[in-house]
This record gives structure tokens, sequence and C-alpha cells, in this order.
């Protein structure tokens, strides 16, 4: 019986025990704002094809220290115009991860977008973590890198569409903070998350600056309930013989 109750209290303490320390993932210095810590460098899945000073490529690795891997890759959905898209990061102050399109010309990658930023419907950025992971904020900057514009340009009429693992896309409003940074009531949690335009909130181009994350907490498996439900209906029946 005790092995039984000592067995139970040491599964309620795994559900209530905290959750691992946040991690703070940023892809951009900034001489307007106080981020967190310093940006992370991504590294190219090819050589750069940026024609800009940043880092342009069908894929940037970054390393996290909770969640393995987080891959970012870049897609523009709009054949007409383009037929590919690069994620980029940018070394400019108050710019982050962005999409840059163009097209394939013997053999090398074109930009003729103009503008790195996301900054079009057809566009999407898209972060994949090696495990899943429960994302409670995120940080923007506008295209428009001004000292001013990085901390009011966008703002709680502006907004951005989010999926969770190929799910239905929601759209956010940046909020009151210039999108310094957009919390979310309750964590948002998967592997792969896709950004994209605005729908139905005032349409304003972006680059995402930052993600803050924790790894997702575990699950219990039903043994492990059964385990509890046990171990304290066998913790009651000792209570009630110890009153009789």
């Amino acid at each position: 019986m005790k092995n039984i109750i000592a067995a139970a209290l040491g599964a309620v303490g795994a559900l209530a025990a905290p959750l691992a320390s946040a991690e703070n993932l940023f892809f951009t210095n900034s001489n307007v704002v106080s981020l967190p810590v310093a940006r992370a460098d991504g590294t190219a899945s090819s050589a750069n094809a940026c024609v800009k000073d940043g880092v342009c490529s069908s894929a940037l690795s970054f390393d996290t220290a909770t969640a393995g891997v987080l891959t970012v890759t870049a897609d523009d959905h709009d054949g007409a115009r383009h037929d590919s898209a690069l994620v980029y990061q940018s070394k400019d102050v108050n710019a982050g991860l962005g999409v840059a399109s163009g097209y394939t010309k013997n053999g090398a990658f074109v930009i003729n977008d103009g503008n790195d930023a996301l900054d079009s419907a057809t566009e999407t950025l898209t972060l994949h973590f090696a495990s899943a992971v429960s994302v409670y904020a995120l940080y923007f900057f506008p295209d428009d890198r001004s000292t001013y514009a990085a901390t009011h340009e966008l703002d709680r009429f502006d907004g951005f569409t989010l999926s969770i693992d190929g799910g239905k896309a929601v759209e956010y409003s940046f909020g009151s903070l210039g999108g310094q940074g957009v919390s979310f009531s309750t964590p948002l949690t998967g592997t792969t998350f896709t950004l994209g335009y605005a729908k139905s909130l005032s349409k304003e181009d972006y680059y995402l600056a930052g993600v803050a994350f924790t790894p997702a907490a575990a699950v219990p498996e039903a043994g492990t309930f059964g385990l509890m439900g046990l171990g304290l209906g066998a913790m009651a029946l000792a209570a009630r013989r110890r009153r009789a």
C-alpha cells in the first residue's frame, strides 16, 4: 500500500513540476527596442543568394537550447509573378526574418521583389521545430525601420495570420506595442508555425524579429492517470480507517 501511495504522489509531483525555462530566440539586433538577447545567426542550407547584406537561402537553421533545430523556410504562392522564394535574415537593425521572392535563371536565384519583408498575401514564412513547443510571444518589426516606425507602425488595427501544424490560419493583431511583442494568453503549441499576411485587419509589411517559447509539456499516459487514481483511492481508504 505504501508503495502505491508513493508512486501516486510521484506521478502528481511530475504533473505539478514547473515547465522548463522559457527560451527567447531573436533574429535581429535592435537599436530602438530592448530585446532580451542578441540575434542568433542562421546557417544557410545552400550558398547565400542575397544581393543585400544578409543571409538568404532556401532554408535557414537555428540551434535552440530546448527544442532542437529550428528550420525556417519561405514560400511565394503566386506563380504568375514568382516561381520561388527564399527566407531572408537581414543584418540591418530593426529587421529580421522575411521573404525574398524571385525566380531561378540559369541555375541562379534572382530576387525581383524589392522588399524582403513579408509583404503580400501570397507569401508565407514557416518555422519548424525539431520537437513540439509552446509559443507564448512573437516579436515583429515593420519594413520601415525608422526609429519612430519601429515602435509605432504596427498597431492593434494591423494584423498577421498564423497557422499551426497545417491547421486553419488564425488572424492576430500586432497589439499596442508596435509588434514588441505579441503575447498569447494561451500559448500556441505545435511543431510547425506558418506566418502570413493579414486578411481582415489592416495589412502591414513585417519582419519576424523573434520568438519566445518553452518545450511543450508532455501529456501523461493513460497508465499514469490510472496509477494516480489508484493511489488517491488508497489514501482516502487509509484516512477513513484512521478515523474509524
